[in-house]
């Protein structure tokens, strides 16, 4: 009887050491959305929505921080337009650092 409660046990402390199923793809989902590959789904003067396949993401613009491209060039926020193919990398805040309209 007493290998059986520590077999149950050792069980019960591999299973508590595990993370929940969600929350693994919450983790690879928070990592991957720093740099997104996607479509630009909105322009507002203060953020920008970049949507892929798998995800949306949305950060603020910061005019001394972000830096805008388009086609390879320097470009401004204003040259951003709705559904124009772009890429972007976010920094841990939130804010844009690169938008890159191709």
């Amino acid at each position: 009887m007493r290998k059986l409660g520590l077999v149950v046990f050792a069980f019960a402390l591999l299973g508590a050491g595990s993370p929940p199923e969600d929350s693994g793809a919450d983790v690879e989902a928070l990592a991957t959305a720093r740099r997104v590959h996607g479509v630009v789904t909105a322009v507002e003067p203060a953020k920008i929505t970049i949507a892929s396949v798998q995800h949306t993401v949305t950060g603020r613009v910061d005019p001394a921080r972000t830096k805008v491209t388009v086609r390879g060039r320097p470009g401004r926020l204003a040259d951003v337009q709705l559904t124009a193919h772009a890429k972007g990398e976010l920094c841990l805040d939130d804010v844009w650092l690169a938008i890159d309209v191709h």
